[in-house]
C-alpha cells in the first residue's frame, strides 16, 4: 500500500472488503501527502460477485442480487467513498449464463452507475 501511495499513479486493492475501503483509502491519501506527493491517484475497487436480477440458485452470502436499479445505487456507494473505477464480477453456473449476466448489466444497470438522482 506504500509503495502505491508513494510510488503509483493508482491503486486496485486486492480482495479488501468495502467496509475497509474508506479507511484504506483514507492510508493512502494521507501516505501521498506525508511523502509530498501532489499528483493525483486513481483509486480502484474490486466490487463484490453480482447477479444481474434474481438468481434461482444459491449464489453465496456476498453476492449482490436484484433489480438492475437497486444494484447500480449500492455500486455508487464506491464513487461516495473515493473509488473512480470498479471492477465487476459475475456469479454464473455456464457461459451463456455468464454472457447473460454481463450483457443485462451493461444494458440495465450500467446505465444507472452515473445517476445520483435515484
Amino acid at each position: 500500500v506504500r509503495r502505491a501511495a508513494v510510488r503509483g499513479d493508482g491503486w486496485l486493492p486486492q480482495g479488501d472488503p468495502r467496509d475497509r475501503l474508506p479507511a484504506q483509502i483514507a492510508r493512502v491519501r494521507a501516505l501521498r501527502a506525508e511523502a509530498g506527493v501532489e499528483e493525483p491517484i486513481v483509486i480502484g475497487a474490486i466490487t463484490e460477485p453480482l447477479y444481474v436480477g434474481e438468481p434461482g440458485w444459491p449464489v453465496g452470502r456476498r453476492t449482490l442480487a436484484g433489480k438492475p436499479e437497486e444494484l447500480a445505487a449500492s455500486l455508487r456507494e464506491y464513487a461516495a467513498m473515493g473509488v473512480h473505477q470498479i471492477q465487476v464480477r459475475f456469479r454464473s453456473r455456464s457461459v451463456a449464463e455468464l454472457t447473460d449476466q454481463m450483457a443485462a448489466f451493461g444494458a440495465d444497470v450500467a446505465p444507472h452507475l452515473d445517476r445520483s438522482d435515484q
